[in-house]
């Protein structure tokens, strides 16, 4: 597969992770001011989605979503995660855990795909410091547990 095509559909199946996780997420969130960090993370996974979308058409390939499987799997691990525990903290924690797995894993894309085609670079790079952003911002919310 060309590299181009492989960098486009991972940015995709992240932002649709992202947006998925955060739907979830804001449909059991119950702490206002933190939905709205997770409501304007939202709409940066999908804007980011959108625009891998525009680039896989124009080379005239389908975007690759996330396999059911896995979105199944990753919609019970948040319910079963969030069953006992809906603070803030946790959320924070959970999404700084997938943001830091998505960072790791565009690292590697980038620095094995150096001949990438410059917006698909910018697109991924957008994305490497939207997550690393939406780390730095999630850090405020953890706090420690109480025993």
């Amino acid at each position: 597969m060309d590299a181009n095509i492989e960098v486009l559909n991972f940015i995709y199946q992240n932002s649709e992770m992202g947006t998925n996780t955060l739907t979830e997420l804001i449909d059991i969130a119950g702490d206002v001011p933190f939905e709205h960090v997770l409501l304007k993370q939202l709409e940066g996974y999908k804007a980011i989605n959108k625009e891998a979308v525009s680039l896989l058409e124009q080379a005239d390939h389908e975007p690759k979503g996330i396999k059911k499987l896995d979105q199944v799997k990753t919609y019970f691990m948040i319910k079963v995660s969030t069953l006992n525990n809906q603070s803030a903290s946790h959320f924070a924690e959970m999404l700084i855990q997938g943001s830091t797995m998505g960072t790791v894993d565009m690292c590697k894309k980038l620095n094995s795909y150096p001949d990438l085609k410059d917006e698909i670079r910018a697109l991924a790079q957008h994305l490497l410091e939207f997550e690393e952003s939406n780390i730095e911002e999630l850090k405020t919310y953890l706090r420690q547990d109480k025993a």
